[in-house]
């Protein structure tokens, strides 16, 4: 609670305290920095690849996953958590993918508690614990990732537990609806209802218990695998790909808000799942070449929606207004 800067009081967990105060403690200044998150970006795309190799997409997938300004801007420029959080959760992927689910489980949680959006992937990957290793193995990876976020969070958790739960987690935020990517053509008092809150939170339970029901869990979610206490089951690697990249979307698309920097969350996984349903490689001919444009069409709309701004009024933490370049529009909002 006593943690603040010049956007106002910390809402981050213990992990982004101890990332940053190690910049800090090392002495980099900005541009030394940047070197270090070019690094960052340079291994998630690396990490990025192994993992499109695994699920055997194509490679020229993997231009797509490369060609976006925005998220080059929040690594290599802007310097935002996001990227180091980024990061953790696409190597507890491939971890995943290569069977090292206790160093999967500890990436994971490191990704946490850098900033909570890998939490989007949880249903994704509990599911895939439990299809893995059974309830005694996922019980295990749980004690696991709790272990870090109690070990990261508690100098913070021994002074004052009940400031760290309720901020560094997410917490009430100040939603501002002129920075909102993804709702801005909506009216500032709808934006801000808690109608329209809870609707999507209902929305995103419907839509992630269909998809594991229907598409994530073989035989849905009754399936005598999803109960068994012990189990030594290969899960297919593209398979796997798909409910992580899938389940993480699914959060993205009812968050109420997004800011330009959640890019970083979801675009490297637009191409896969473009090409997962849309399957080119069933197809010849004109079918084929217009499956690809479709794929390359929908991964650029994504990124031309965070680059069209404008000139707007926000407000600071302190309740101050000023005009800043660089503010969402409805026509990318749309988009």
């Amino acid at each position: 609670s006593a943690l603040r800067g010049p956007t106002g009081p910390i809402a981050y967990p213990g992990g982004f305290v101890w990332l940053f105060l190690l910049f800090r403690r090392a002495g980099l200044d900005v541009a030394e920095l940047q070197v270090v998150f070019s690094i960052l970006y340079l291994g998630t795309m690396a990490c990025m690849f192994e993992i499109y190799r695994m699920a055997k997409a194509p490679g020229w997938l993997l231009a797509l996953c490369m060609l976006s300004k925005r998220v080059h801007s929040i690594y290599v420029l802007r310097l935002f958590n996001d990227g180091a959080s980024e990061f953790l959760l696409v190597v507890a992927l491939l971890l995943f993918l290569k069977r090292r689910t206790l160093a999967s489980a500890v990436a994971y949680s490191a990704g946490v508690s850098v900033k909570i959006h890998p939490l989007l992937c949880m249903p994704a990957v509990g599911l895939c614990w439990v299809l893995h290793g059974g309830w005694r193995e996922t019980l295990r990876l749980i004690g696991v990732a709790a272990g870090w976020q109690v070990l990261v969070g508690m100098p913070f958790l021994l002074e004052n537990p009940r400031a760290y739960l309720l901020q560094a987690f997410g917490g009430p935020g100040d939603l501002q609806h002129v920075w909102s990517v993804n709702w801005r053509m909506l009216g500032e008092r709808t934006f801000l209802s808690r109608t329209f809150a809870l609707g999507l939170l209902a929305c995103h339970v419907i839509c992630g218990a269909w998809f594991a029901q229907w598409r994530w869990v073989p035989g849905g979610l009754l399936d005598a695998r999803i109960r068994r206490w012990s189990s030594g089951f290969a899960l297919d690697a593209q398979g796997v790909v798909c409910v992580w990249f899938a389940c993480n979307f699914l959060g993205v698309v009812f968050l109420r808000t997004l800011h330009f920097q959640y890019l970083v969350w979801y675009f490297h996984s637009l191409p896969f799942l473009a090409w997962y349903a849309l399957q080119p490689e069933l197809h010849r001919g004109v079918a084929w070449v217009a499956r690809c444009t479709a794929i390359a069409a929908l991964t650029f709309a994504v990124e031309a929606s965070y680059l069209i701004t404008m000139r707007g009024e926000v407000r600071g933490p302190d309740g101050r207004t000023w005009t800043s370049e660089g503010v969402p529009t409805v026509a990318g909002s749309v988009l």
